[in-house]
C-alpha cells in the first residue's frame, strides 16, 4: 500500500511539472523579460522534486523518475513535430534535474548545484525561442506573384522591383498571428514614407482545423478596422502565395531584398523576441 501510495505521488509530482511547461508556454516564454525565468523555474522544480522524492518515496529511486517524468513527456510528445521539436529539451532539463537532486546528498552542495543551473538556465530562455522561432537569412530566387489587395488593386512583383518588401502571411483565427500585428503595425509605421520598402499583410485560407474553410477577404478586413490596422492588406483566397512561397503555417513573415529574392523568413511568434527590431535592422542590412 505504501509503494502505491509513493508511486502516485511520484506521478502527482509529473503532473506538477506539466503544469509548469505550460506556464512556460503560455506566459514566461512569451515575454521579453519572464523568458529568462522560464527554465529555471523548470529546474527549481525538477530539483525539489527529485531531491523530496530521492528520500521519500518507498520506490526505487530510478522508478520514482519515470514516474514523475512520464506526464511531461506524453505531453510533450505532442509538440515534437515541425517546428515544435525544441519543446524535446523541457523534459530533458526537468529529467537532468530530478536526477541532480536526488542523488546530491549535501545540502551545500544541492543548493551549490541549484544556484550554477539557474544561473545557466536564465540564459537558455532566449535561445530557446530562437529554435522555436527561427529567423533564418537565406537566398531564395526570386517568386514571381501578384498581390491583389481587399480594395481592388492588383500589384505584380515586378512592380515591387527595386523595394525592400515584407510580407507578412497570417489569419483572423490565429492567435500567434494576433499577437504578431502590432509589431508589423510598427515596422509599416516606421516606413510608410521611404520609398525601397513596401510593407503587406496577407490573409489566406490555410487552417489548422480539418473541414473548416479559413478566412474570407471581409472577416480580414473587419478584423483590420477593429484593431486599427492600416498595414495595406491583401487577400489570398486560393492559397496561391502560400503553395509559392511555401509556407510552414501562420504566421509566416517573409523579407524580399531588391531583386526579389527572399532574405528571410520568421515562422510563428511567441512575443518575447524583437521581431520589430529583427525586421528593422534586415532592413538596414539590405539597404547596405
Amino acid at each position: 500500500m505504501r509503494r502505491a501510495v509513493s508511486g502516485l505521488i511520484d506521478v502527482a509530482c509529473g503532473f506538477a511539472l506539466v503544469a509548469v511547461a505550460f506556464l512556460e508556454a503560455r506566459v514566461l516564454l512569451q515575454s521579453r523579460t519572464l523568458v529568462y525565468l522560464a527554465f529555471p523555474v523548470t529546474c527549481s522544480v525538477g530539483f525539489a522534486i527529485g531531491y523530496w522524492r530521492g528520500r521519500k518515496s518507498a520506490l526505487p529511486f530510478a522508478l520514482s523518475v519515470i514516474l514523475a517524468i512520464a506526464p511531461l513527456c506524453i505531453v510533450a510528445s505532442q509538440f515534437f513535430s515541425g517546428r515544435n521539436k525544441p519543446f524535446i529539451v523541457l523534459p530533458i532539463v526537468a529529467l537532468v534535474f530530478i536526477v541532480l537532486g536526488g542523488t546530491i546528498r549535501q545540502r551545500r552542495a544541492a543548493i551549490a548545484v541549484l544556484v550554477i543551473g539557474n544561473i545557466a538556465a536564465a540564459f537558455a530562455g532566449p535561445l530557446f525561442i530562437r529554435l522555436l522561432i527561427p529567423s533564418p537569412d537565406v537566398v531564395e530566387a526570386p517568386i514571381p506573384f501578384t498581390l491583389h489587395t481587399v480594395d481592388g488593386q492588383t500589384i505584380s512583383w515586378q512592380q515591387l522591383q527595386g523595394r525592400i518588401v515584407i510580407l507578412d502571411f497570417w489569419a483572423t483565427w490565429c492567435v500567434p498571428c494576433q499577437h504578431e500585428l502590432p509589431a508589423v503595425q510598427r515596422v509599416y509605421e516606421a516606413t510608410r514614407r521611404d520609398n525601397d520598402v513596401a510593407v503587406f499583410a496577407i490573409d489566406g485560407v490555410m487552417t489548422d482545423t480539418p473541414g473548416e474553410g479559413g478566412d474570407t477577404a471581409e472577416r480580414a478586413v473587419a478584423y483590420f478596422r477593429q484593431g486599427g490596422y492600416s498595414i495595406p492588406l491583401a487577400w489570398d483566397g486560393g492559397a496561391v502565395l502560400e503553395r509559392a512561397f511555401a509556407l510552414r503555417g501562420f504566421p509566416s513573415l517573409l523579407v524580399l531584398d531588391q531583386r526579389g529574392q527572399v532574405r528571410m523568413r520568421h515562422v510563428g511568434f511567441m512575443g518575447s523576441e524583437d521581431l520589430e527590431g529583427l525586421i528593422m535592422r534586415k532592413i538596414s542590412d539590405l539597404r547596405g
